[in-house]
């Protein structure tokens, strides 16, 4: 668990906004950050005395607050929830404060899907971005393509002008809302998706201050919370300008494209490295690069193979022959195909069919399925080391 204990106390029950001051929060910071931009600017004795105010959100978990939060995020999002989701017992809850340049929000929920696309971005336009660290829970997220699985700890740079879409199970985070334009330039270009994580030395220094700032806001002065906000955006700019960060992104979002590629000709013996290096216009030591972590390209290619073979089998019906199951899958004879997978699974093809035939191990694996976050070739496995067991 990141949080701390005392954090706790602003991630137990505090509360949002409701739509309208929502949509208040954002046109009075677009506002201000506008006028502000990067000039210094002299706080007032108002601003220099003032603490920023709480504002919660109001509604326990059910249908309510249901109804209220899809009311508010649909500002920004189109919003949805699991379809095994009893919007009776969905929960929403958090802070926020408004500061002049800034709008921090704590917050946390259940099962949640959210998304904004190219057309909710043409039709619901901000000139907004944030800084969104995860403290607990799991978020997947799609950056204009870029998928990403987000654990505690992670601090993800968002692109409200770009498309993203994410889901969670449950989740708590600390979200700061900022204009575009009055930050560093290093956060405005090409920032959409960059994440840094507990494990990065500046990644666990941002956390530290984003967390510092959300459990003293209430202690602050307006101009002390905007200076603090200044402080952590500019350090933000320095820690995602570097080269090994955005690399980083950049290396995920290739390994997506080939793996995408090549899943799409896996049926095809004849296509290898040497294809896909064509397909994605790439060199071959770069291709290699990208999948040293798994063994080199072929043997990715093939466990993707054997994967697929493997969920083939249990969802075929007995009269389905196994050889065309390998045929299939690009491999070229049967005997290949039942060589490679006892070596993967220390069990034959046909004895694996014989284990989906027994209708209890089955819902086992329909179970693990539903729960399992969409990663099928993950949760096969799983399953049938489980059932070997």
């Amino acid at each position: 668990m990141v949080m701390t204990v005392r954090l706790n106390r602003l991630t137990k029950r505090p509360k949002l906004l409701t739509a309208p001051i929502v949509a208040d929060h954002l046109i009075l910071l677009d506002r201000r950050c506008r006028c502000r931009g990067m000039k210094e600017v002299k706080p007032g004795l108002g601003a220099t005395m003032a603490t920023p105010q709480r504002q919660e959100w109001p509604f326990p978990p059910g249908a309510e607050c249901f109804a209220a939060w899809k009311k508010a995020i649909s500002l920004l999002v189109d919003c949805s929830l699991p379809e095994d989701a009893d919007p009776a017992l969905f929960d929403f809850h958090g802070s926020s404060w408004q500061l002049p340049g800034a709008f921090l929000h704590v917050s946390g929920g259940s099962a949640m899907a959210m998304s904004r696309t190219q057309q909710v971005i043409d039709e619901r336009p901000t000139p907004h971005m944030v800084l969104f660290m995860v403290l607990s829970g799991r978020v997947t997220s799609n950056y204009d393509g870029l998928v990403q699985e987000h654990e505690p700890g992670d601090i993800v740079v968002v692109d409200y002008s770009l498309p993203y879409e994410s889901q969670t199970s449950g989740f708590e985070a600390i979200t700061l809302t900022f204009d575009k334009a009055s930050v560093p330039a290093e956060l405005q270009n090409n920032a959409h998706g960059l994440v840094l994580t507990a494990n990065d030395p500046t990644g666990a220094m941002l956390g530290t201050q984003i967390k510092a700032l959300a459990e003293h806001i209430d202690g602050l002065s307006v101009h002390q919370g905007q200076v603090t906000v200044d402080g952590i955006l500019q350090f933000a700019a320095a820690a995602y300008a570097t080269p090994t960060t955005r690399e980083r992104r950049d290396r995920r979002f290739l390994f997506q494209r080939a793996s995408s590629t090549a899943r799409q000709s896996l049926s095809d013996p004849d296509f290898g490295p040497d294809e896909l290096v064509n397909a994605l216009g790439v060199s071959r030591s770069k291709l290699f690069r990208l999948f040293e972590p798994y063994g080199g390209v072929q043997r990715w290619m093939l466990a993707e193979r054997l994967r697929g073979s493997l969920q083939s089998i249990l969802r075929s019906t007995p009269d389905h022959k196994i050889a065309a199951i390998a045929r299939n899958h690009g491999f070229r004879s049967e005997a290949h195909f039942s060589r490679a997978f006892h070596k993967r699974y220390q069990i034959s093809p046909s004895s694996v069919r014989t284990l989906a035939g027994e209708s209890m191990r089955m819902a086992t694996y329909e179970t693990m399925l539903r729960h399992g976050g969409g990663n099928g070739g993950a949760i096969v496995e799983a399953w049938l080391a489980a059932a070997r067991a």
